[in-house]
């Protein structure tokens, strides 16, 4: 008789990539931790299992050696100017570091700052909506997800009008990168993305000279009085708002349309938050569950360890599924439901990290959200 051949999950495939949710429910239920050869690295689809990795120390974010992985045959001089901006970005240390580095970047996101940010906001949404008020029709993504976001960063930091196109676009070509999963391409991207980390860098650092002379009420001036009382290098500061900036741009660009999505998918959900504004808060976060816009998050084993009974040696790379463990039955009741009165919804979102900044700085839900 022929073997058996072990089960694959293909997560690229078109239905995968259209709905993903029940490929992540068959890996939960027939194999939460999966080694896929195609892909190189471990998934875990249990809510326990990713909030536990989401603590464990064991587990780097260090993710520097996969970028390096990423090029295959080319130099690693190609990205070498990307490395130095990224290597020093929150999101990929770990403690003492990440703490130390978190603790600076709450002097950036005080409850003033969130509450003086609050008329950018609705400015630049006002302004995006009434380009389309006239056509009674609006593409979602193209006309408020994808230039929101970036926009009111890009002014938060102070970066002038004249300034703000070539931030983004520099932001995007080094996050593209950033979450490449190699391909024919690659050495494109990684040209792309390591010019774009020196222009990045030198207009950052021209932003941080004007506010050490004239200081205001920007991210930017808040970052740099932080660093310079705290007698740290303000070369490093450049990484920490190109996190800011990529992070908050792309996962805000999903959750945009995959919350209206959500809504329109379900009208009666729509009828009550039309009916119940005051439900927003709650809403988001089931948004956030219900459709992840951040599905996976990566960390590298630093000891061979166990998790689920399944031994992972020293040196694998695992990627976390905050969106398969955001649809956990043991977790959640009636996780395939979208509701926006759930409560509790305790979900894992984009996992413990900079996203906790937006929220704990200004007691709201939904202002924006990091990685």
């Amino acid at each position: 008789m022929p073997t058996a051949q072990p089960p694959t999950y293909n997560l690229f495939t078109p239905e995968a990539q259209i709905n993903s949710y029940p490929l992540y429910k068959k890996l939960r239920e027939e194999n939460p931790v999966h080694y896929s050869d195609a892909l190189g690295y471990w998934l875990l689809t249990r809510y326990q299992d990713v909030e536990a990795a989401l603590r464990d120390e064991r587990l780097s974010a260090d993710r520097s050696s996969l970028f390096v992985q990423q090029l295959g045959n080319l130099d690693e001089s190609l990205i070498q100017n990307f490395l130095r901006l990224t290597n020093n970005m929150l999101i990929e240390k770990d403690p003492p570091d990440h703490s130390r580095l978190r603790k600076l970047a709450n002097q950036g996101f005080t409850t003033r700052a969130l509450e003086s940010w609050r008329s950018i906001i609705l400015a630049r949404t006002n302004a995006l909506l009434d380009r389309v008020q006239d056509r009674g029709v609006m593409d979602i993504v193209a006309d408020l997800s994808v230039p929101l976001p970036a926009l009111i960063i890009a002014e938060i930091f102070g970066v002038p009008e004249a300034n703000q196109g070539d931030l983004i676009r520099w932001a995007l070509d080094i996050g593209t990168f950033w979450g490449a999963p190699g391909g024919q391409n690659i050495e494109s991207l990684a040209r792309k993305a390591d010019e774009g980390a020196v222009q990045f860098t030198a207009l950052i650092r021209q932003l941080i000279q004007a506010r050490r002379q004239h200081p205001g009420t920007d991210m930017i001036s808040l970052l740099t009085l932080a660093y310079e009382e705290q007698g740290l290098d303000l070369e490093q500061l450049p990484s920490l708002c190109i996190l800011i900036l990529n992070a908050g741009h792309l996962t805000t660009t999903d959750l945009i349309p995959n919350g209206v999505h959500a809504l329109l998918q379900h009208p009666d959900q729509l009828q009550k938050l039309q009916d119940h504004p005051e439900l927003m808060p709650l809403a988001v976060e089931e948004m956030i569950r219900f459709d992840t816009p951040a599905p996976f998050v990566f960390r590298i084993a630093k000891t061979d360890l166990t998790i689920g009974g399944q031994g992972i040696p020293a040196g694998s790379v695992i990627a976390l599924g905050l969106g398969a463990a955001n649809h956990d039955p043991e977790r959640f009741i009636d996780p395939d439901q979208f509701q926006i009165t759930r409560s509790p919804n305790e979900h894992l979102g984009f996992g413990p990290g900079v996203s906790f900044l937006f929220r704990c700085g200004s007691g709201s839900h939904g202002v924006n959200h990091l990685l």
